[in-house]
């Protein structure tokens, strides 16, 4: 017997009903997101697949966000992403591209920012896993940074032995990914320490013998969002990246996520939408970009890199892959144009 009654029920059947609710909740649930940015000069998404696993082979899984340390609905929606794709796909760390903490991180290791911008926003059942974290340009406010190095003898979730650091993941027995963590802020504002981090960062990746080498931080080299390219990381890091064939270079700062052609081998990656978003564009050199919330899951394999850029929805918006060896390099110099130069602002 219909149990259903209202004015509706006279014109529209059942199933009309059910497809109108559902999208009522829909649009509930993702009400007050931060959803209105734009992306200038949009280009097609290329076609793309992502490869089926295959039985017997290893992998390692991360995701990678940048620029979330907000606390509000915007973060905790991504946190919420990250446990469905985790759950669905696997997930073994966490890489955080910076600005953990607005708008002046941390003032100690029992700072109550701690508990609603990282414990419990992330205390879900399948994001149990640690947190390899970056240091952005709001985290060093006010000498603050030091704190989050404190933090990790603390809390066994949060991984940041020092302000630049670099960990390894065993893929199978005979291949391993490295992850180089930098601390561009202090790069970018130059000086001794600048110089001290970069001798440390060549001494790394002369001394790596992993298969896939990974840099990541929270400032981009190349970038065609509102920040845009930075001078210094293009002058210091870049030489380095290429020289040591690093397979890519990960950061956030612009709050949008892109996928850029490799430039002398290596592949440039934002994924700065952990909570906040903001308007960017195509470039020259862009494969992929998008804005509003998400963030970048990744799969590797010993032979085979791929990465995923995750919407505001949970949807695979675009996935790009590519294999040890096969990657142009073309170099910096043959280009008209990668990313662009803006004037910066501090946020």
């Amino acid at each position: 017997m219909d149990t259903m009654h209202g004015p509706l029920t006279k014109f529209l059947p059942r199933y009309v009903l059910v497809v109108l609710i559902g999208c009522l909740a829909l649009a509930c649930r993702f009400s007050g997101l931060d959803e209105k940015s734009r992306v200038e000069n949009r280009k097609s998404v290329p076609e793309f697949s992502i490869p089926e696993r295959v039985p017997g082979r290893n992998y390692v899984y991360f995701i990678a966000i940048g620029d979330q340390g907000m606390g509000d609905n915007n973060q905790k929606h991504v946190a919420r992403l990250m446990n469905e794709k985790a759950r669905n796909d696997s997930l073994h760390f966490v890489l955080t591209l910076g600005d953990n903490f607005y708008s002046k991180g941390v003032t100690s290791v029992n700072d109550m920012q701690w508990q609603f911008k990282f414990e419990k926003i992330y205390d879900l059942a399948h994001l149990r896993a640690p947190f390899y974290a970056s240091l952005g340009n709001h985290d060093h406010s006010n000498g603050n940074a030091r704190h989050q190095v404190e933090y990790a003898k603390k809390n066994p979730k949060w991984k940041m032995p020092h302000y630049y650091y670099t960990f390894s993941k065993a893929i199978d027995a005979h291949s391993s990914i490295q992850f180089f963590v930098l601390d561009t802020y202090v790069i970018v504002q130059s000086g001794e320490y600048a110089i001290e981090q970069i001798d440390w960062l060549e001494r790394e990746l002369q001394a790596s013998t992993a298969t896939w080498k990974i840099v990541y931080g929270h400032h981009p080299v190349f970038s065609y969002g509102k920040h845009g390219n930075e001078v210094r990381m293009i002058d210091l890091v870049r030489p380095l990246l290429e020289k040591y064939a690093v397979d890519a270079y990960l950061c956030g700062h612009d709050h949008d996520r892109q996928l850029l052609e490799p430039v002398g081998g290596v592949y440039y990656i934002v994924s700065g939408t952990g909570a906040k978003s903001r308007d960017t564009r195509y470039g020259e050199t862009t494969i992929f970009a998008e804005t509003n919330l998400g963030f970048t899951w990744f799969r590797v394999s010993a032979g085979e890199f791929h990465v995923q850029f995750i919407n505001v929805y949970g949807d695979v918006e675009y996935a790009h892959t590519w294999t040890k060896g096969a990657v142009p390099k073309r170099p910096y110099e043959a280009f008209s144009e990668v990313g662009r130069f803006v004037t910066n602002e501090d946020d």
